[in-house]
């Protein structure tokens, strides 16, 4: 049975929630778009929600890093970004309030292959099932006496439902020190003589992509060849405007 992601807007300027796009700018930028020929980074672009501003925030760091929030200053997009954590970092006001069941933990991380410079977004755990605060989201600045700016719609960062009691339980990573077999290393190197062949021809191997071995056989199934998740529209019935819900 599916677990549900309840989420409140605030105010008419919270910001906006949605899965992430498939799509990076700095992939369609490579040549012939040839970033998305690898399956495992083009899966990834959509694992999340991504929290996202209607409007620009621009901000810039003199270089001192300590626990007052005087060394940022927000250029714009004072609506939705503040200083006041101090430490050379930028809080954003989201105006989301995130419930969830008691055995579901809020992972917040950075949107995966989305890169600004001088920027990292804090991954963070949370516990909804109780926190009443708007939903908090971080960016630690590395590049000081720059002017940094976050366009209107990019997302600030990426959010996961995540049951920490079932990672700890349901999972065992097992370490053995067991020597490969001969049949191993012998597909393993042909695996990649292939791929090799295919991509110098630029025909870009897609073996893995398909799930085969070097031959065309079957080498299995991906779990999933593409991430939807489930979004439902819900209107406030005092205000009649149209709120976004995460499931």
């Amino acid at each position: 049975m599916a677990s549900t992601i309840r989420v409140q807007r605030n105010r008419p300027s919270a910001a906006n929630i949605e899965q992430l796009s498939a799509t990076r700018k700095w992939m369609d930028e490579s040549h012939d778009k040839h970033a998305y020929m690898c399956f495992p980074m083009a899966l990834t672009n959509r694992l999340g929600w991504g929290i996202s501003f209607p409007g620009d925030i621009r901000f810039i760091w003199d270089g001192i890093d300590d626990t007052t929030p005087d060394h940022v200053k927000i250029l714009e997009g004072e609506e939705w970004a503040t200083p006041k954590r101090g430490n050379a970092t930028i809080s954003f006001e989201t105006g989301l309030v995130i419930k969830t069941e008691a055995n579901v933990t809020m992972l917040t991380m950075p949107v995966p292959n989305q890169f600004i410079a001088g920027t990292q977004c804090f991954t963070t755990l949370i516990s909804t099932s109780f926190y009443m605060p708007e939903f908090p989201v971080a960016w630690k600045i590395t590049k000081a006496n720059e002017e940094i700016l976050i366009p209107a719609g990019t997302p600030i960062a990426s959010i996961l439902p995540l049951s920490l009691t079932s990672l700890q339980n349901d999972y065992v990573m097992e370490v053995t020190d067991e020597t490969p077999t001969q049949d191993y290393w012998t597909e393993v190197i042909k695996y990649g003589e292939v791929a090799q062949e295919k991509n110098a021809v630029g025909d870009w191997s897609k073996m893995y992509r398909d799930a085969v071995k070097w031959d065309g056989t079957s080498a299995g199934s991906h779990e999933t060849k593409s991430i939807k998740l489930k979004t439902e529209f819900v209107k406030c019935p005092y205000t009649g405007q149209t709120y976004e819900v995460e499931r």
